[in-house]
């Protein structure tokens, strides 16, 4: 019996190559960023920003996924994408319990036409840091499609 249990694990694992391996996780990657202030004129205030992005750098661009809960918001003109949250609304980073690498923009290659805010989702798309806009999220996932769960 251990040795077919033993077989089947082996061939698992021989049988998974990189090419079908999944894009990371985007949250713990955002974990990784150190946070501060930052004088932003437009606002006449200090808003939490990132210090740098060298520890997270390389991920710019490439494929992550992420997993949470979609944030409503208003529909603004312009405006493309949806929030998501790692946490649901009520433990959100909007309703001051979690920090700002547990948001996220989702910028969508199709709009979804309809969603809970009691659902996880999970979304696949590229990442972009936002390095200098106060009126966007720190983390952009660009490109993104919704994955089946």
């Amino acid at each position: 019996m251990n040795r077919i249990f033993i077989l089947c694990l082996l061939a698992i694992s021989l049988g998974s190559s990189p090419a079908f391996s999944q894009a990371p996780s985007g949250w713990p990657i955002f974990e990784q960023v150190e946070f501060g202030k930052k004088f932003f004129k437009t606002y006449g205030m200090f808003l939490p920003w990132p210090k740098n992005f060298d520890a997270i750098k390389q991920w710019e661009g490439k494929e992550v996924m992420l997993s949470g809960y979609i944030i409503p918001t208003a529909d603004a003109p312009g405006y493309a994408g949806l929030i998501l949250s790692k946490f649901t609304y009520s433990e959100c980073f909007f309703c001051g319990k979690a920090g700002l690498a547990t948001v996220a923009e989702v910028v969508m290659k199709k709009p979804m036409k309809d969603y809970k805010i009691d659902r996880p989702y999970v979304f696949k798309g590229k990442l972009k840091l936002n390095q200098e806009d106060p009126d966007r999220l720190i983390f952009i996932l660009e490109d993104a499609a919704l994955m089946e769960m």
